[in-house]
């Protein structure tokens, strides 16, 4: 039998900059170390942190030039703030390796092992020309609005975007 209280908690990700997902993996980590449920829905922009490196779009040629132009995966983000052509996300990396923060793919990781249930969303899955393939093998399921708002609908949630 599961010892988790009934509480939960549902993160939507809708944003692909670095610290949005640093804010989601500690939250999720806390929350799951704290027993409760997690789901990590990704959706728009936030698919970018369950992308494969090298993933690309396929299909029309509008998703296809969206996959061009995106290269962010789930390895390598940008930050929202202060990018600077990338010296502020170098100063942040470094600061974290200073304090043991884990980078935003080891962190899902370590949340899907404790447990969280990771979510792709499909619709955007479908418009950025991606699929399965495309993406990293801690995601759970491929779904839709409806999963996120079932999840939702058992506890917290939080919106990172």
């Amino acid at each position: 039998m599961d010892d988790r209280p009934s509480r939960s908690l549902t993160l939507l990700v809708l944003s692909g900059d670095l610290e949005k997902g640093l804010a989601a993996c500690n939250l999720a980590l806390a929350a799951l170390a704290g027993k409760r449920h997690v789901t990590l829905f990704f959706s728009f922009w936030g698919l970018n942190f369950l992308k494969k490196p090298g993933a690309k779009g396929a299909g029309p040629l509008l998703a296809r030039l969206l996959g061009f132009f995106n290269h962010d995966h789930a390895g390598s983000q940008r930050l929202g703030r202060f990018h600077g052509m990338g010296a502020g996300r170098w100063a942040l990396l470094r600061l974290m390796g200073r304090y043991d923060i884990l980078p935003v793919h080891e962190g899902l990781a370590m949340a899907h092992q404790m447990g969280a249930r990771i979510v792709a969303c499909s619709n955007t899955l479908h418009l950025m020309g991606l699929n399965r393939e495309s993406l990293i093998g801690e995601v759970d399921e491929i779904a839709g609005a409806l999963t996120f708002l079932d999840a939702a609908d058992e506890g917290t949630v939080v919106t990172l975007s």
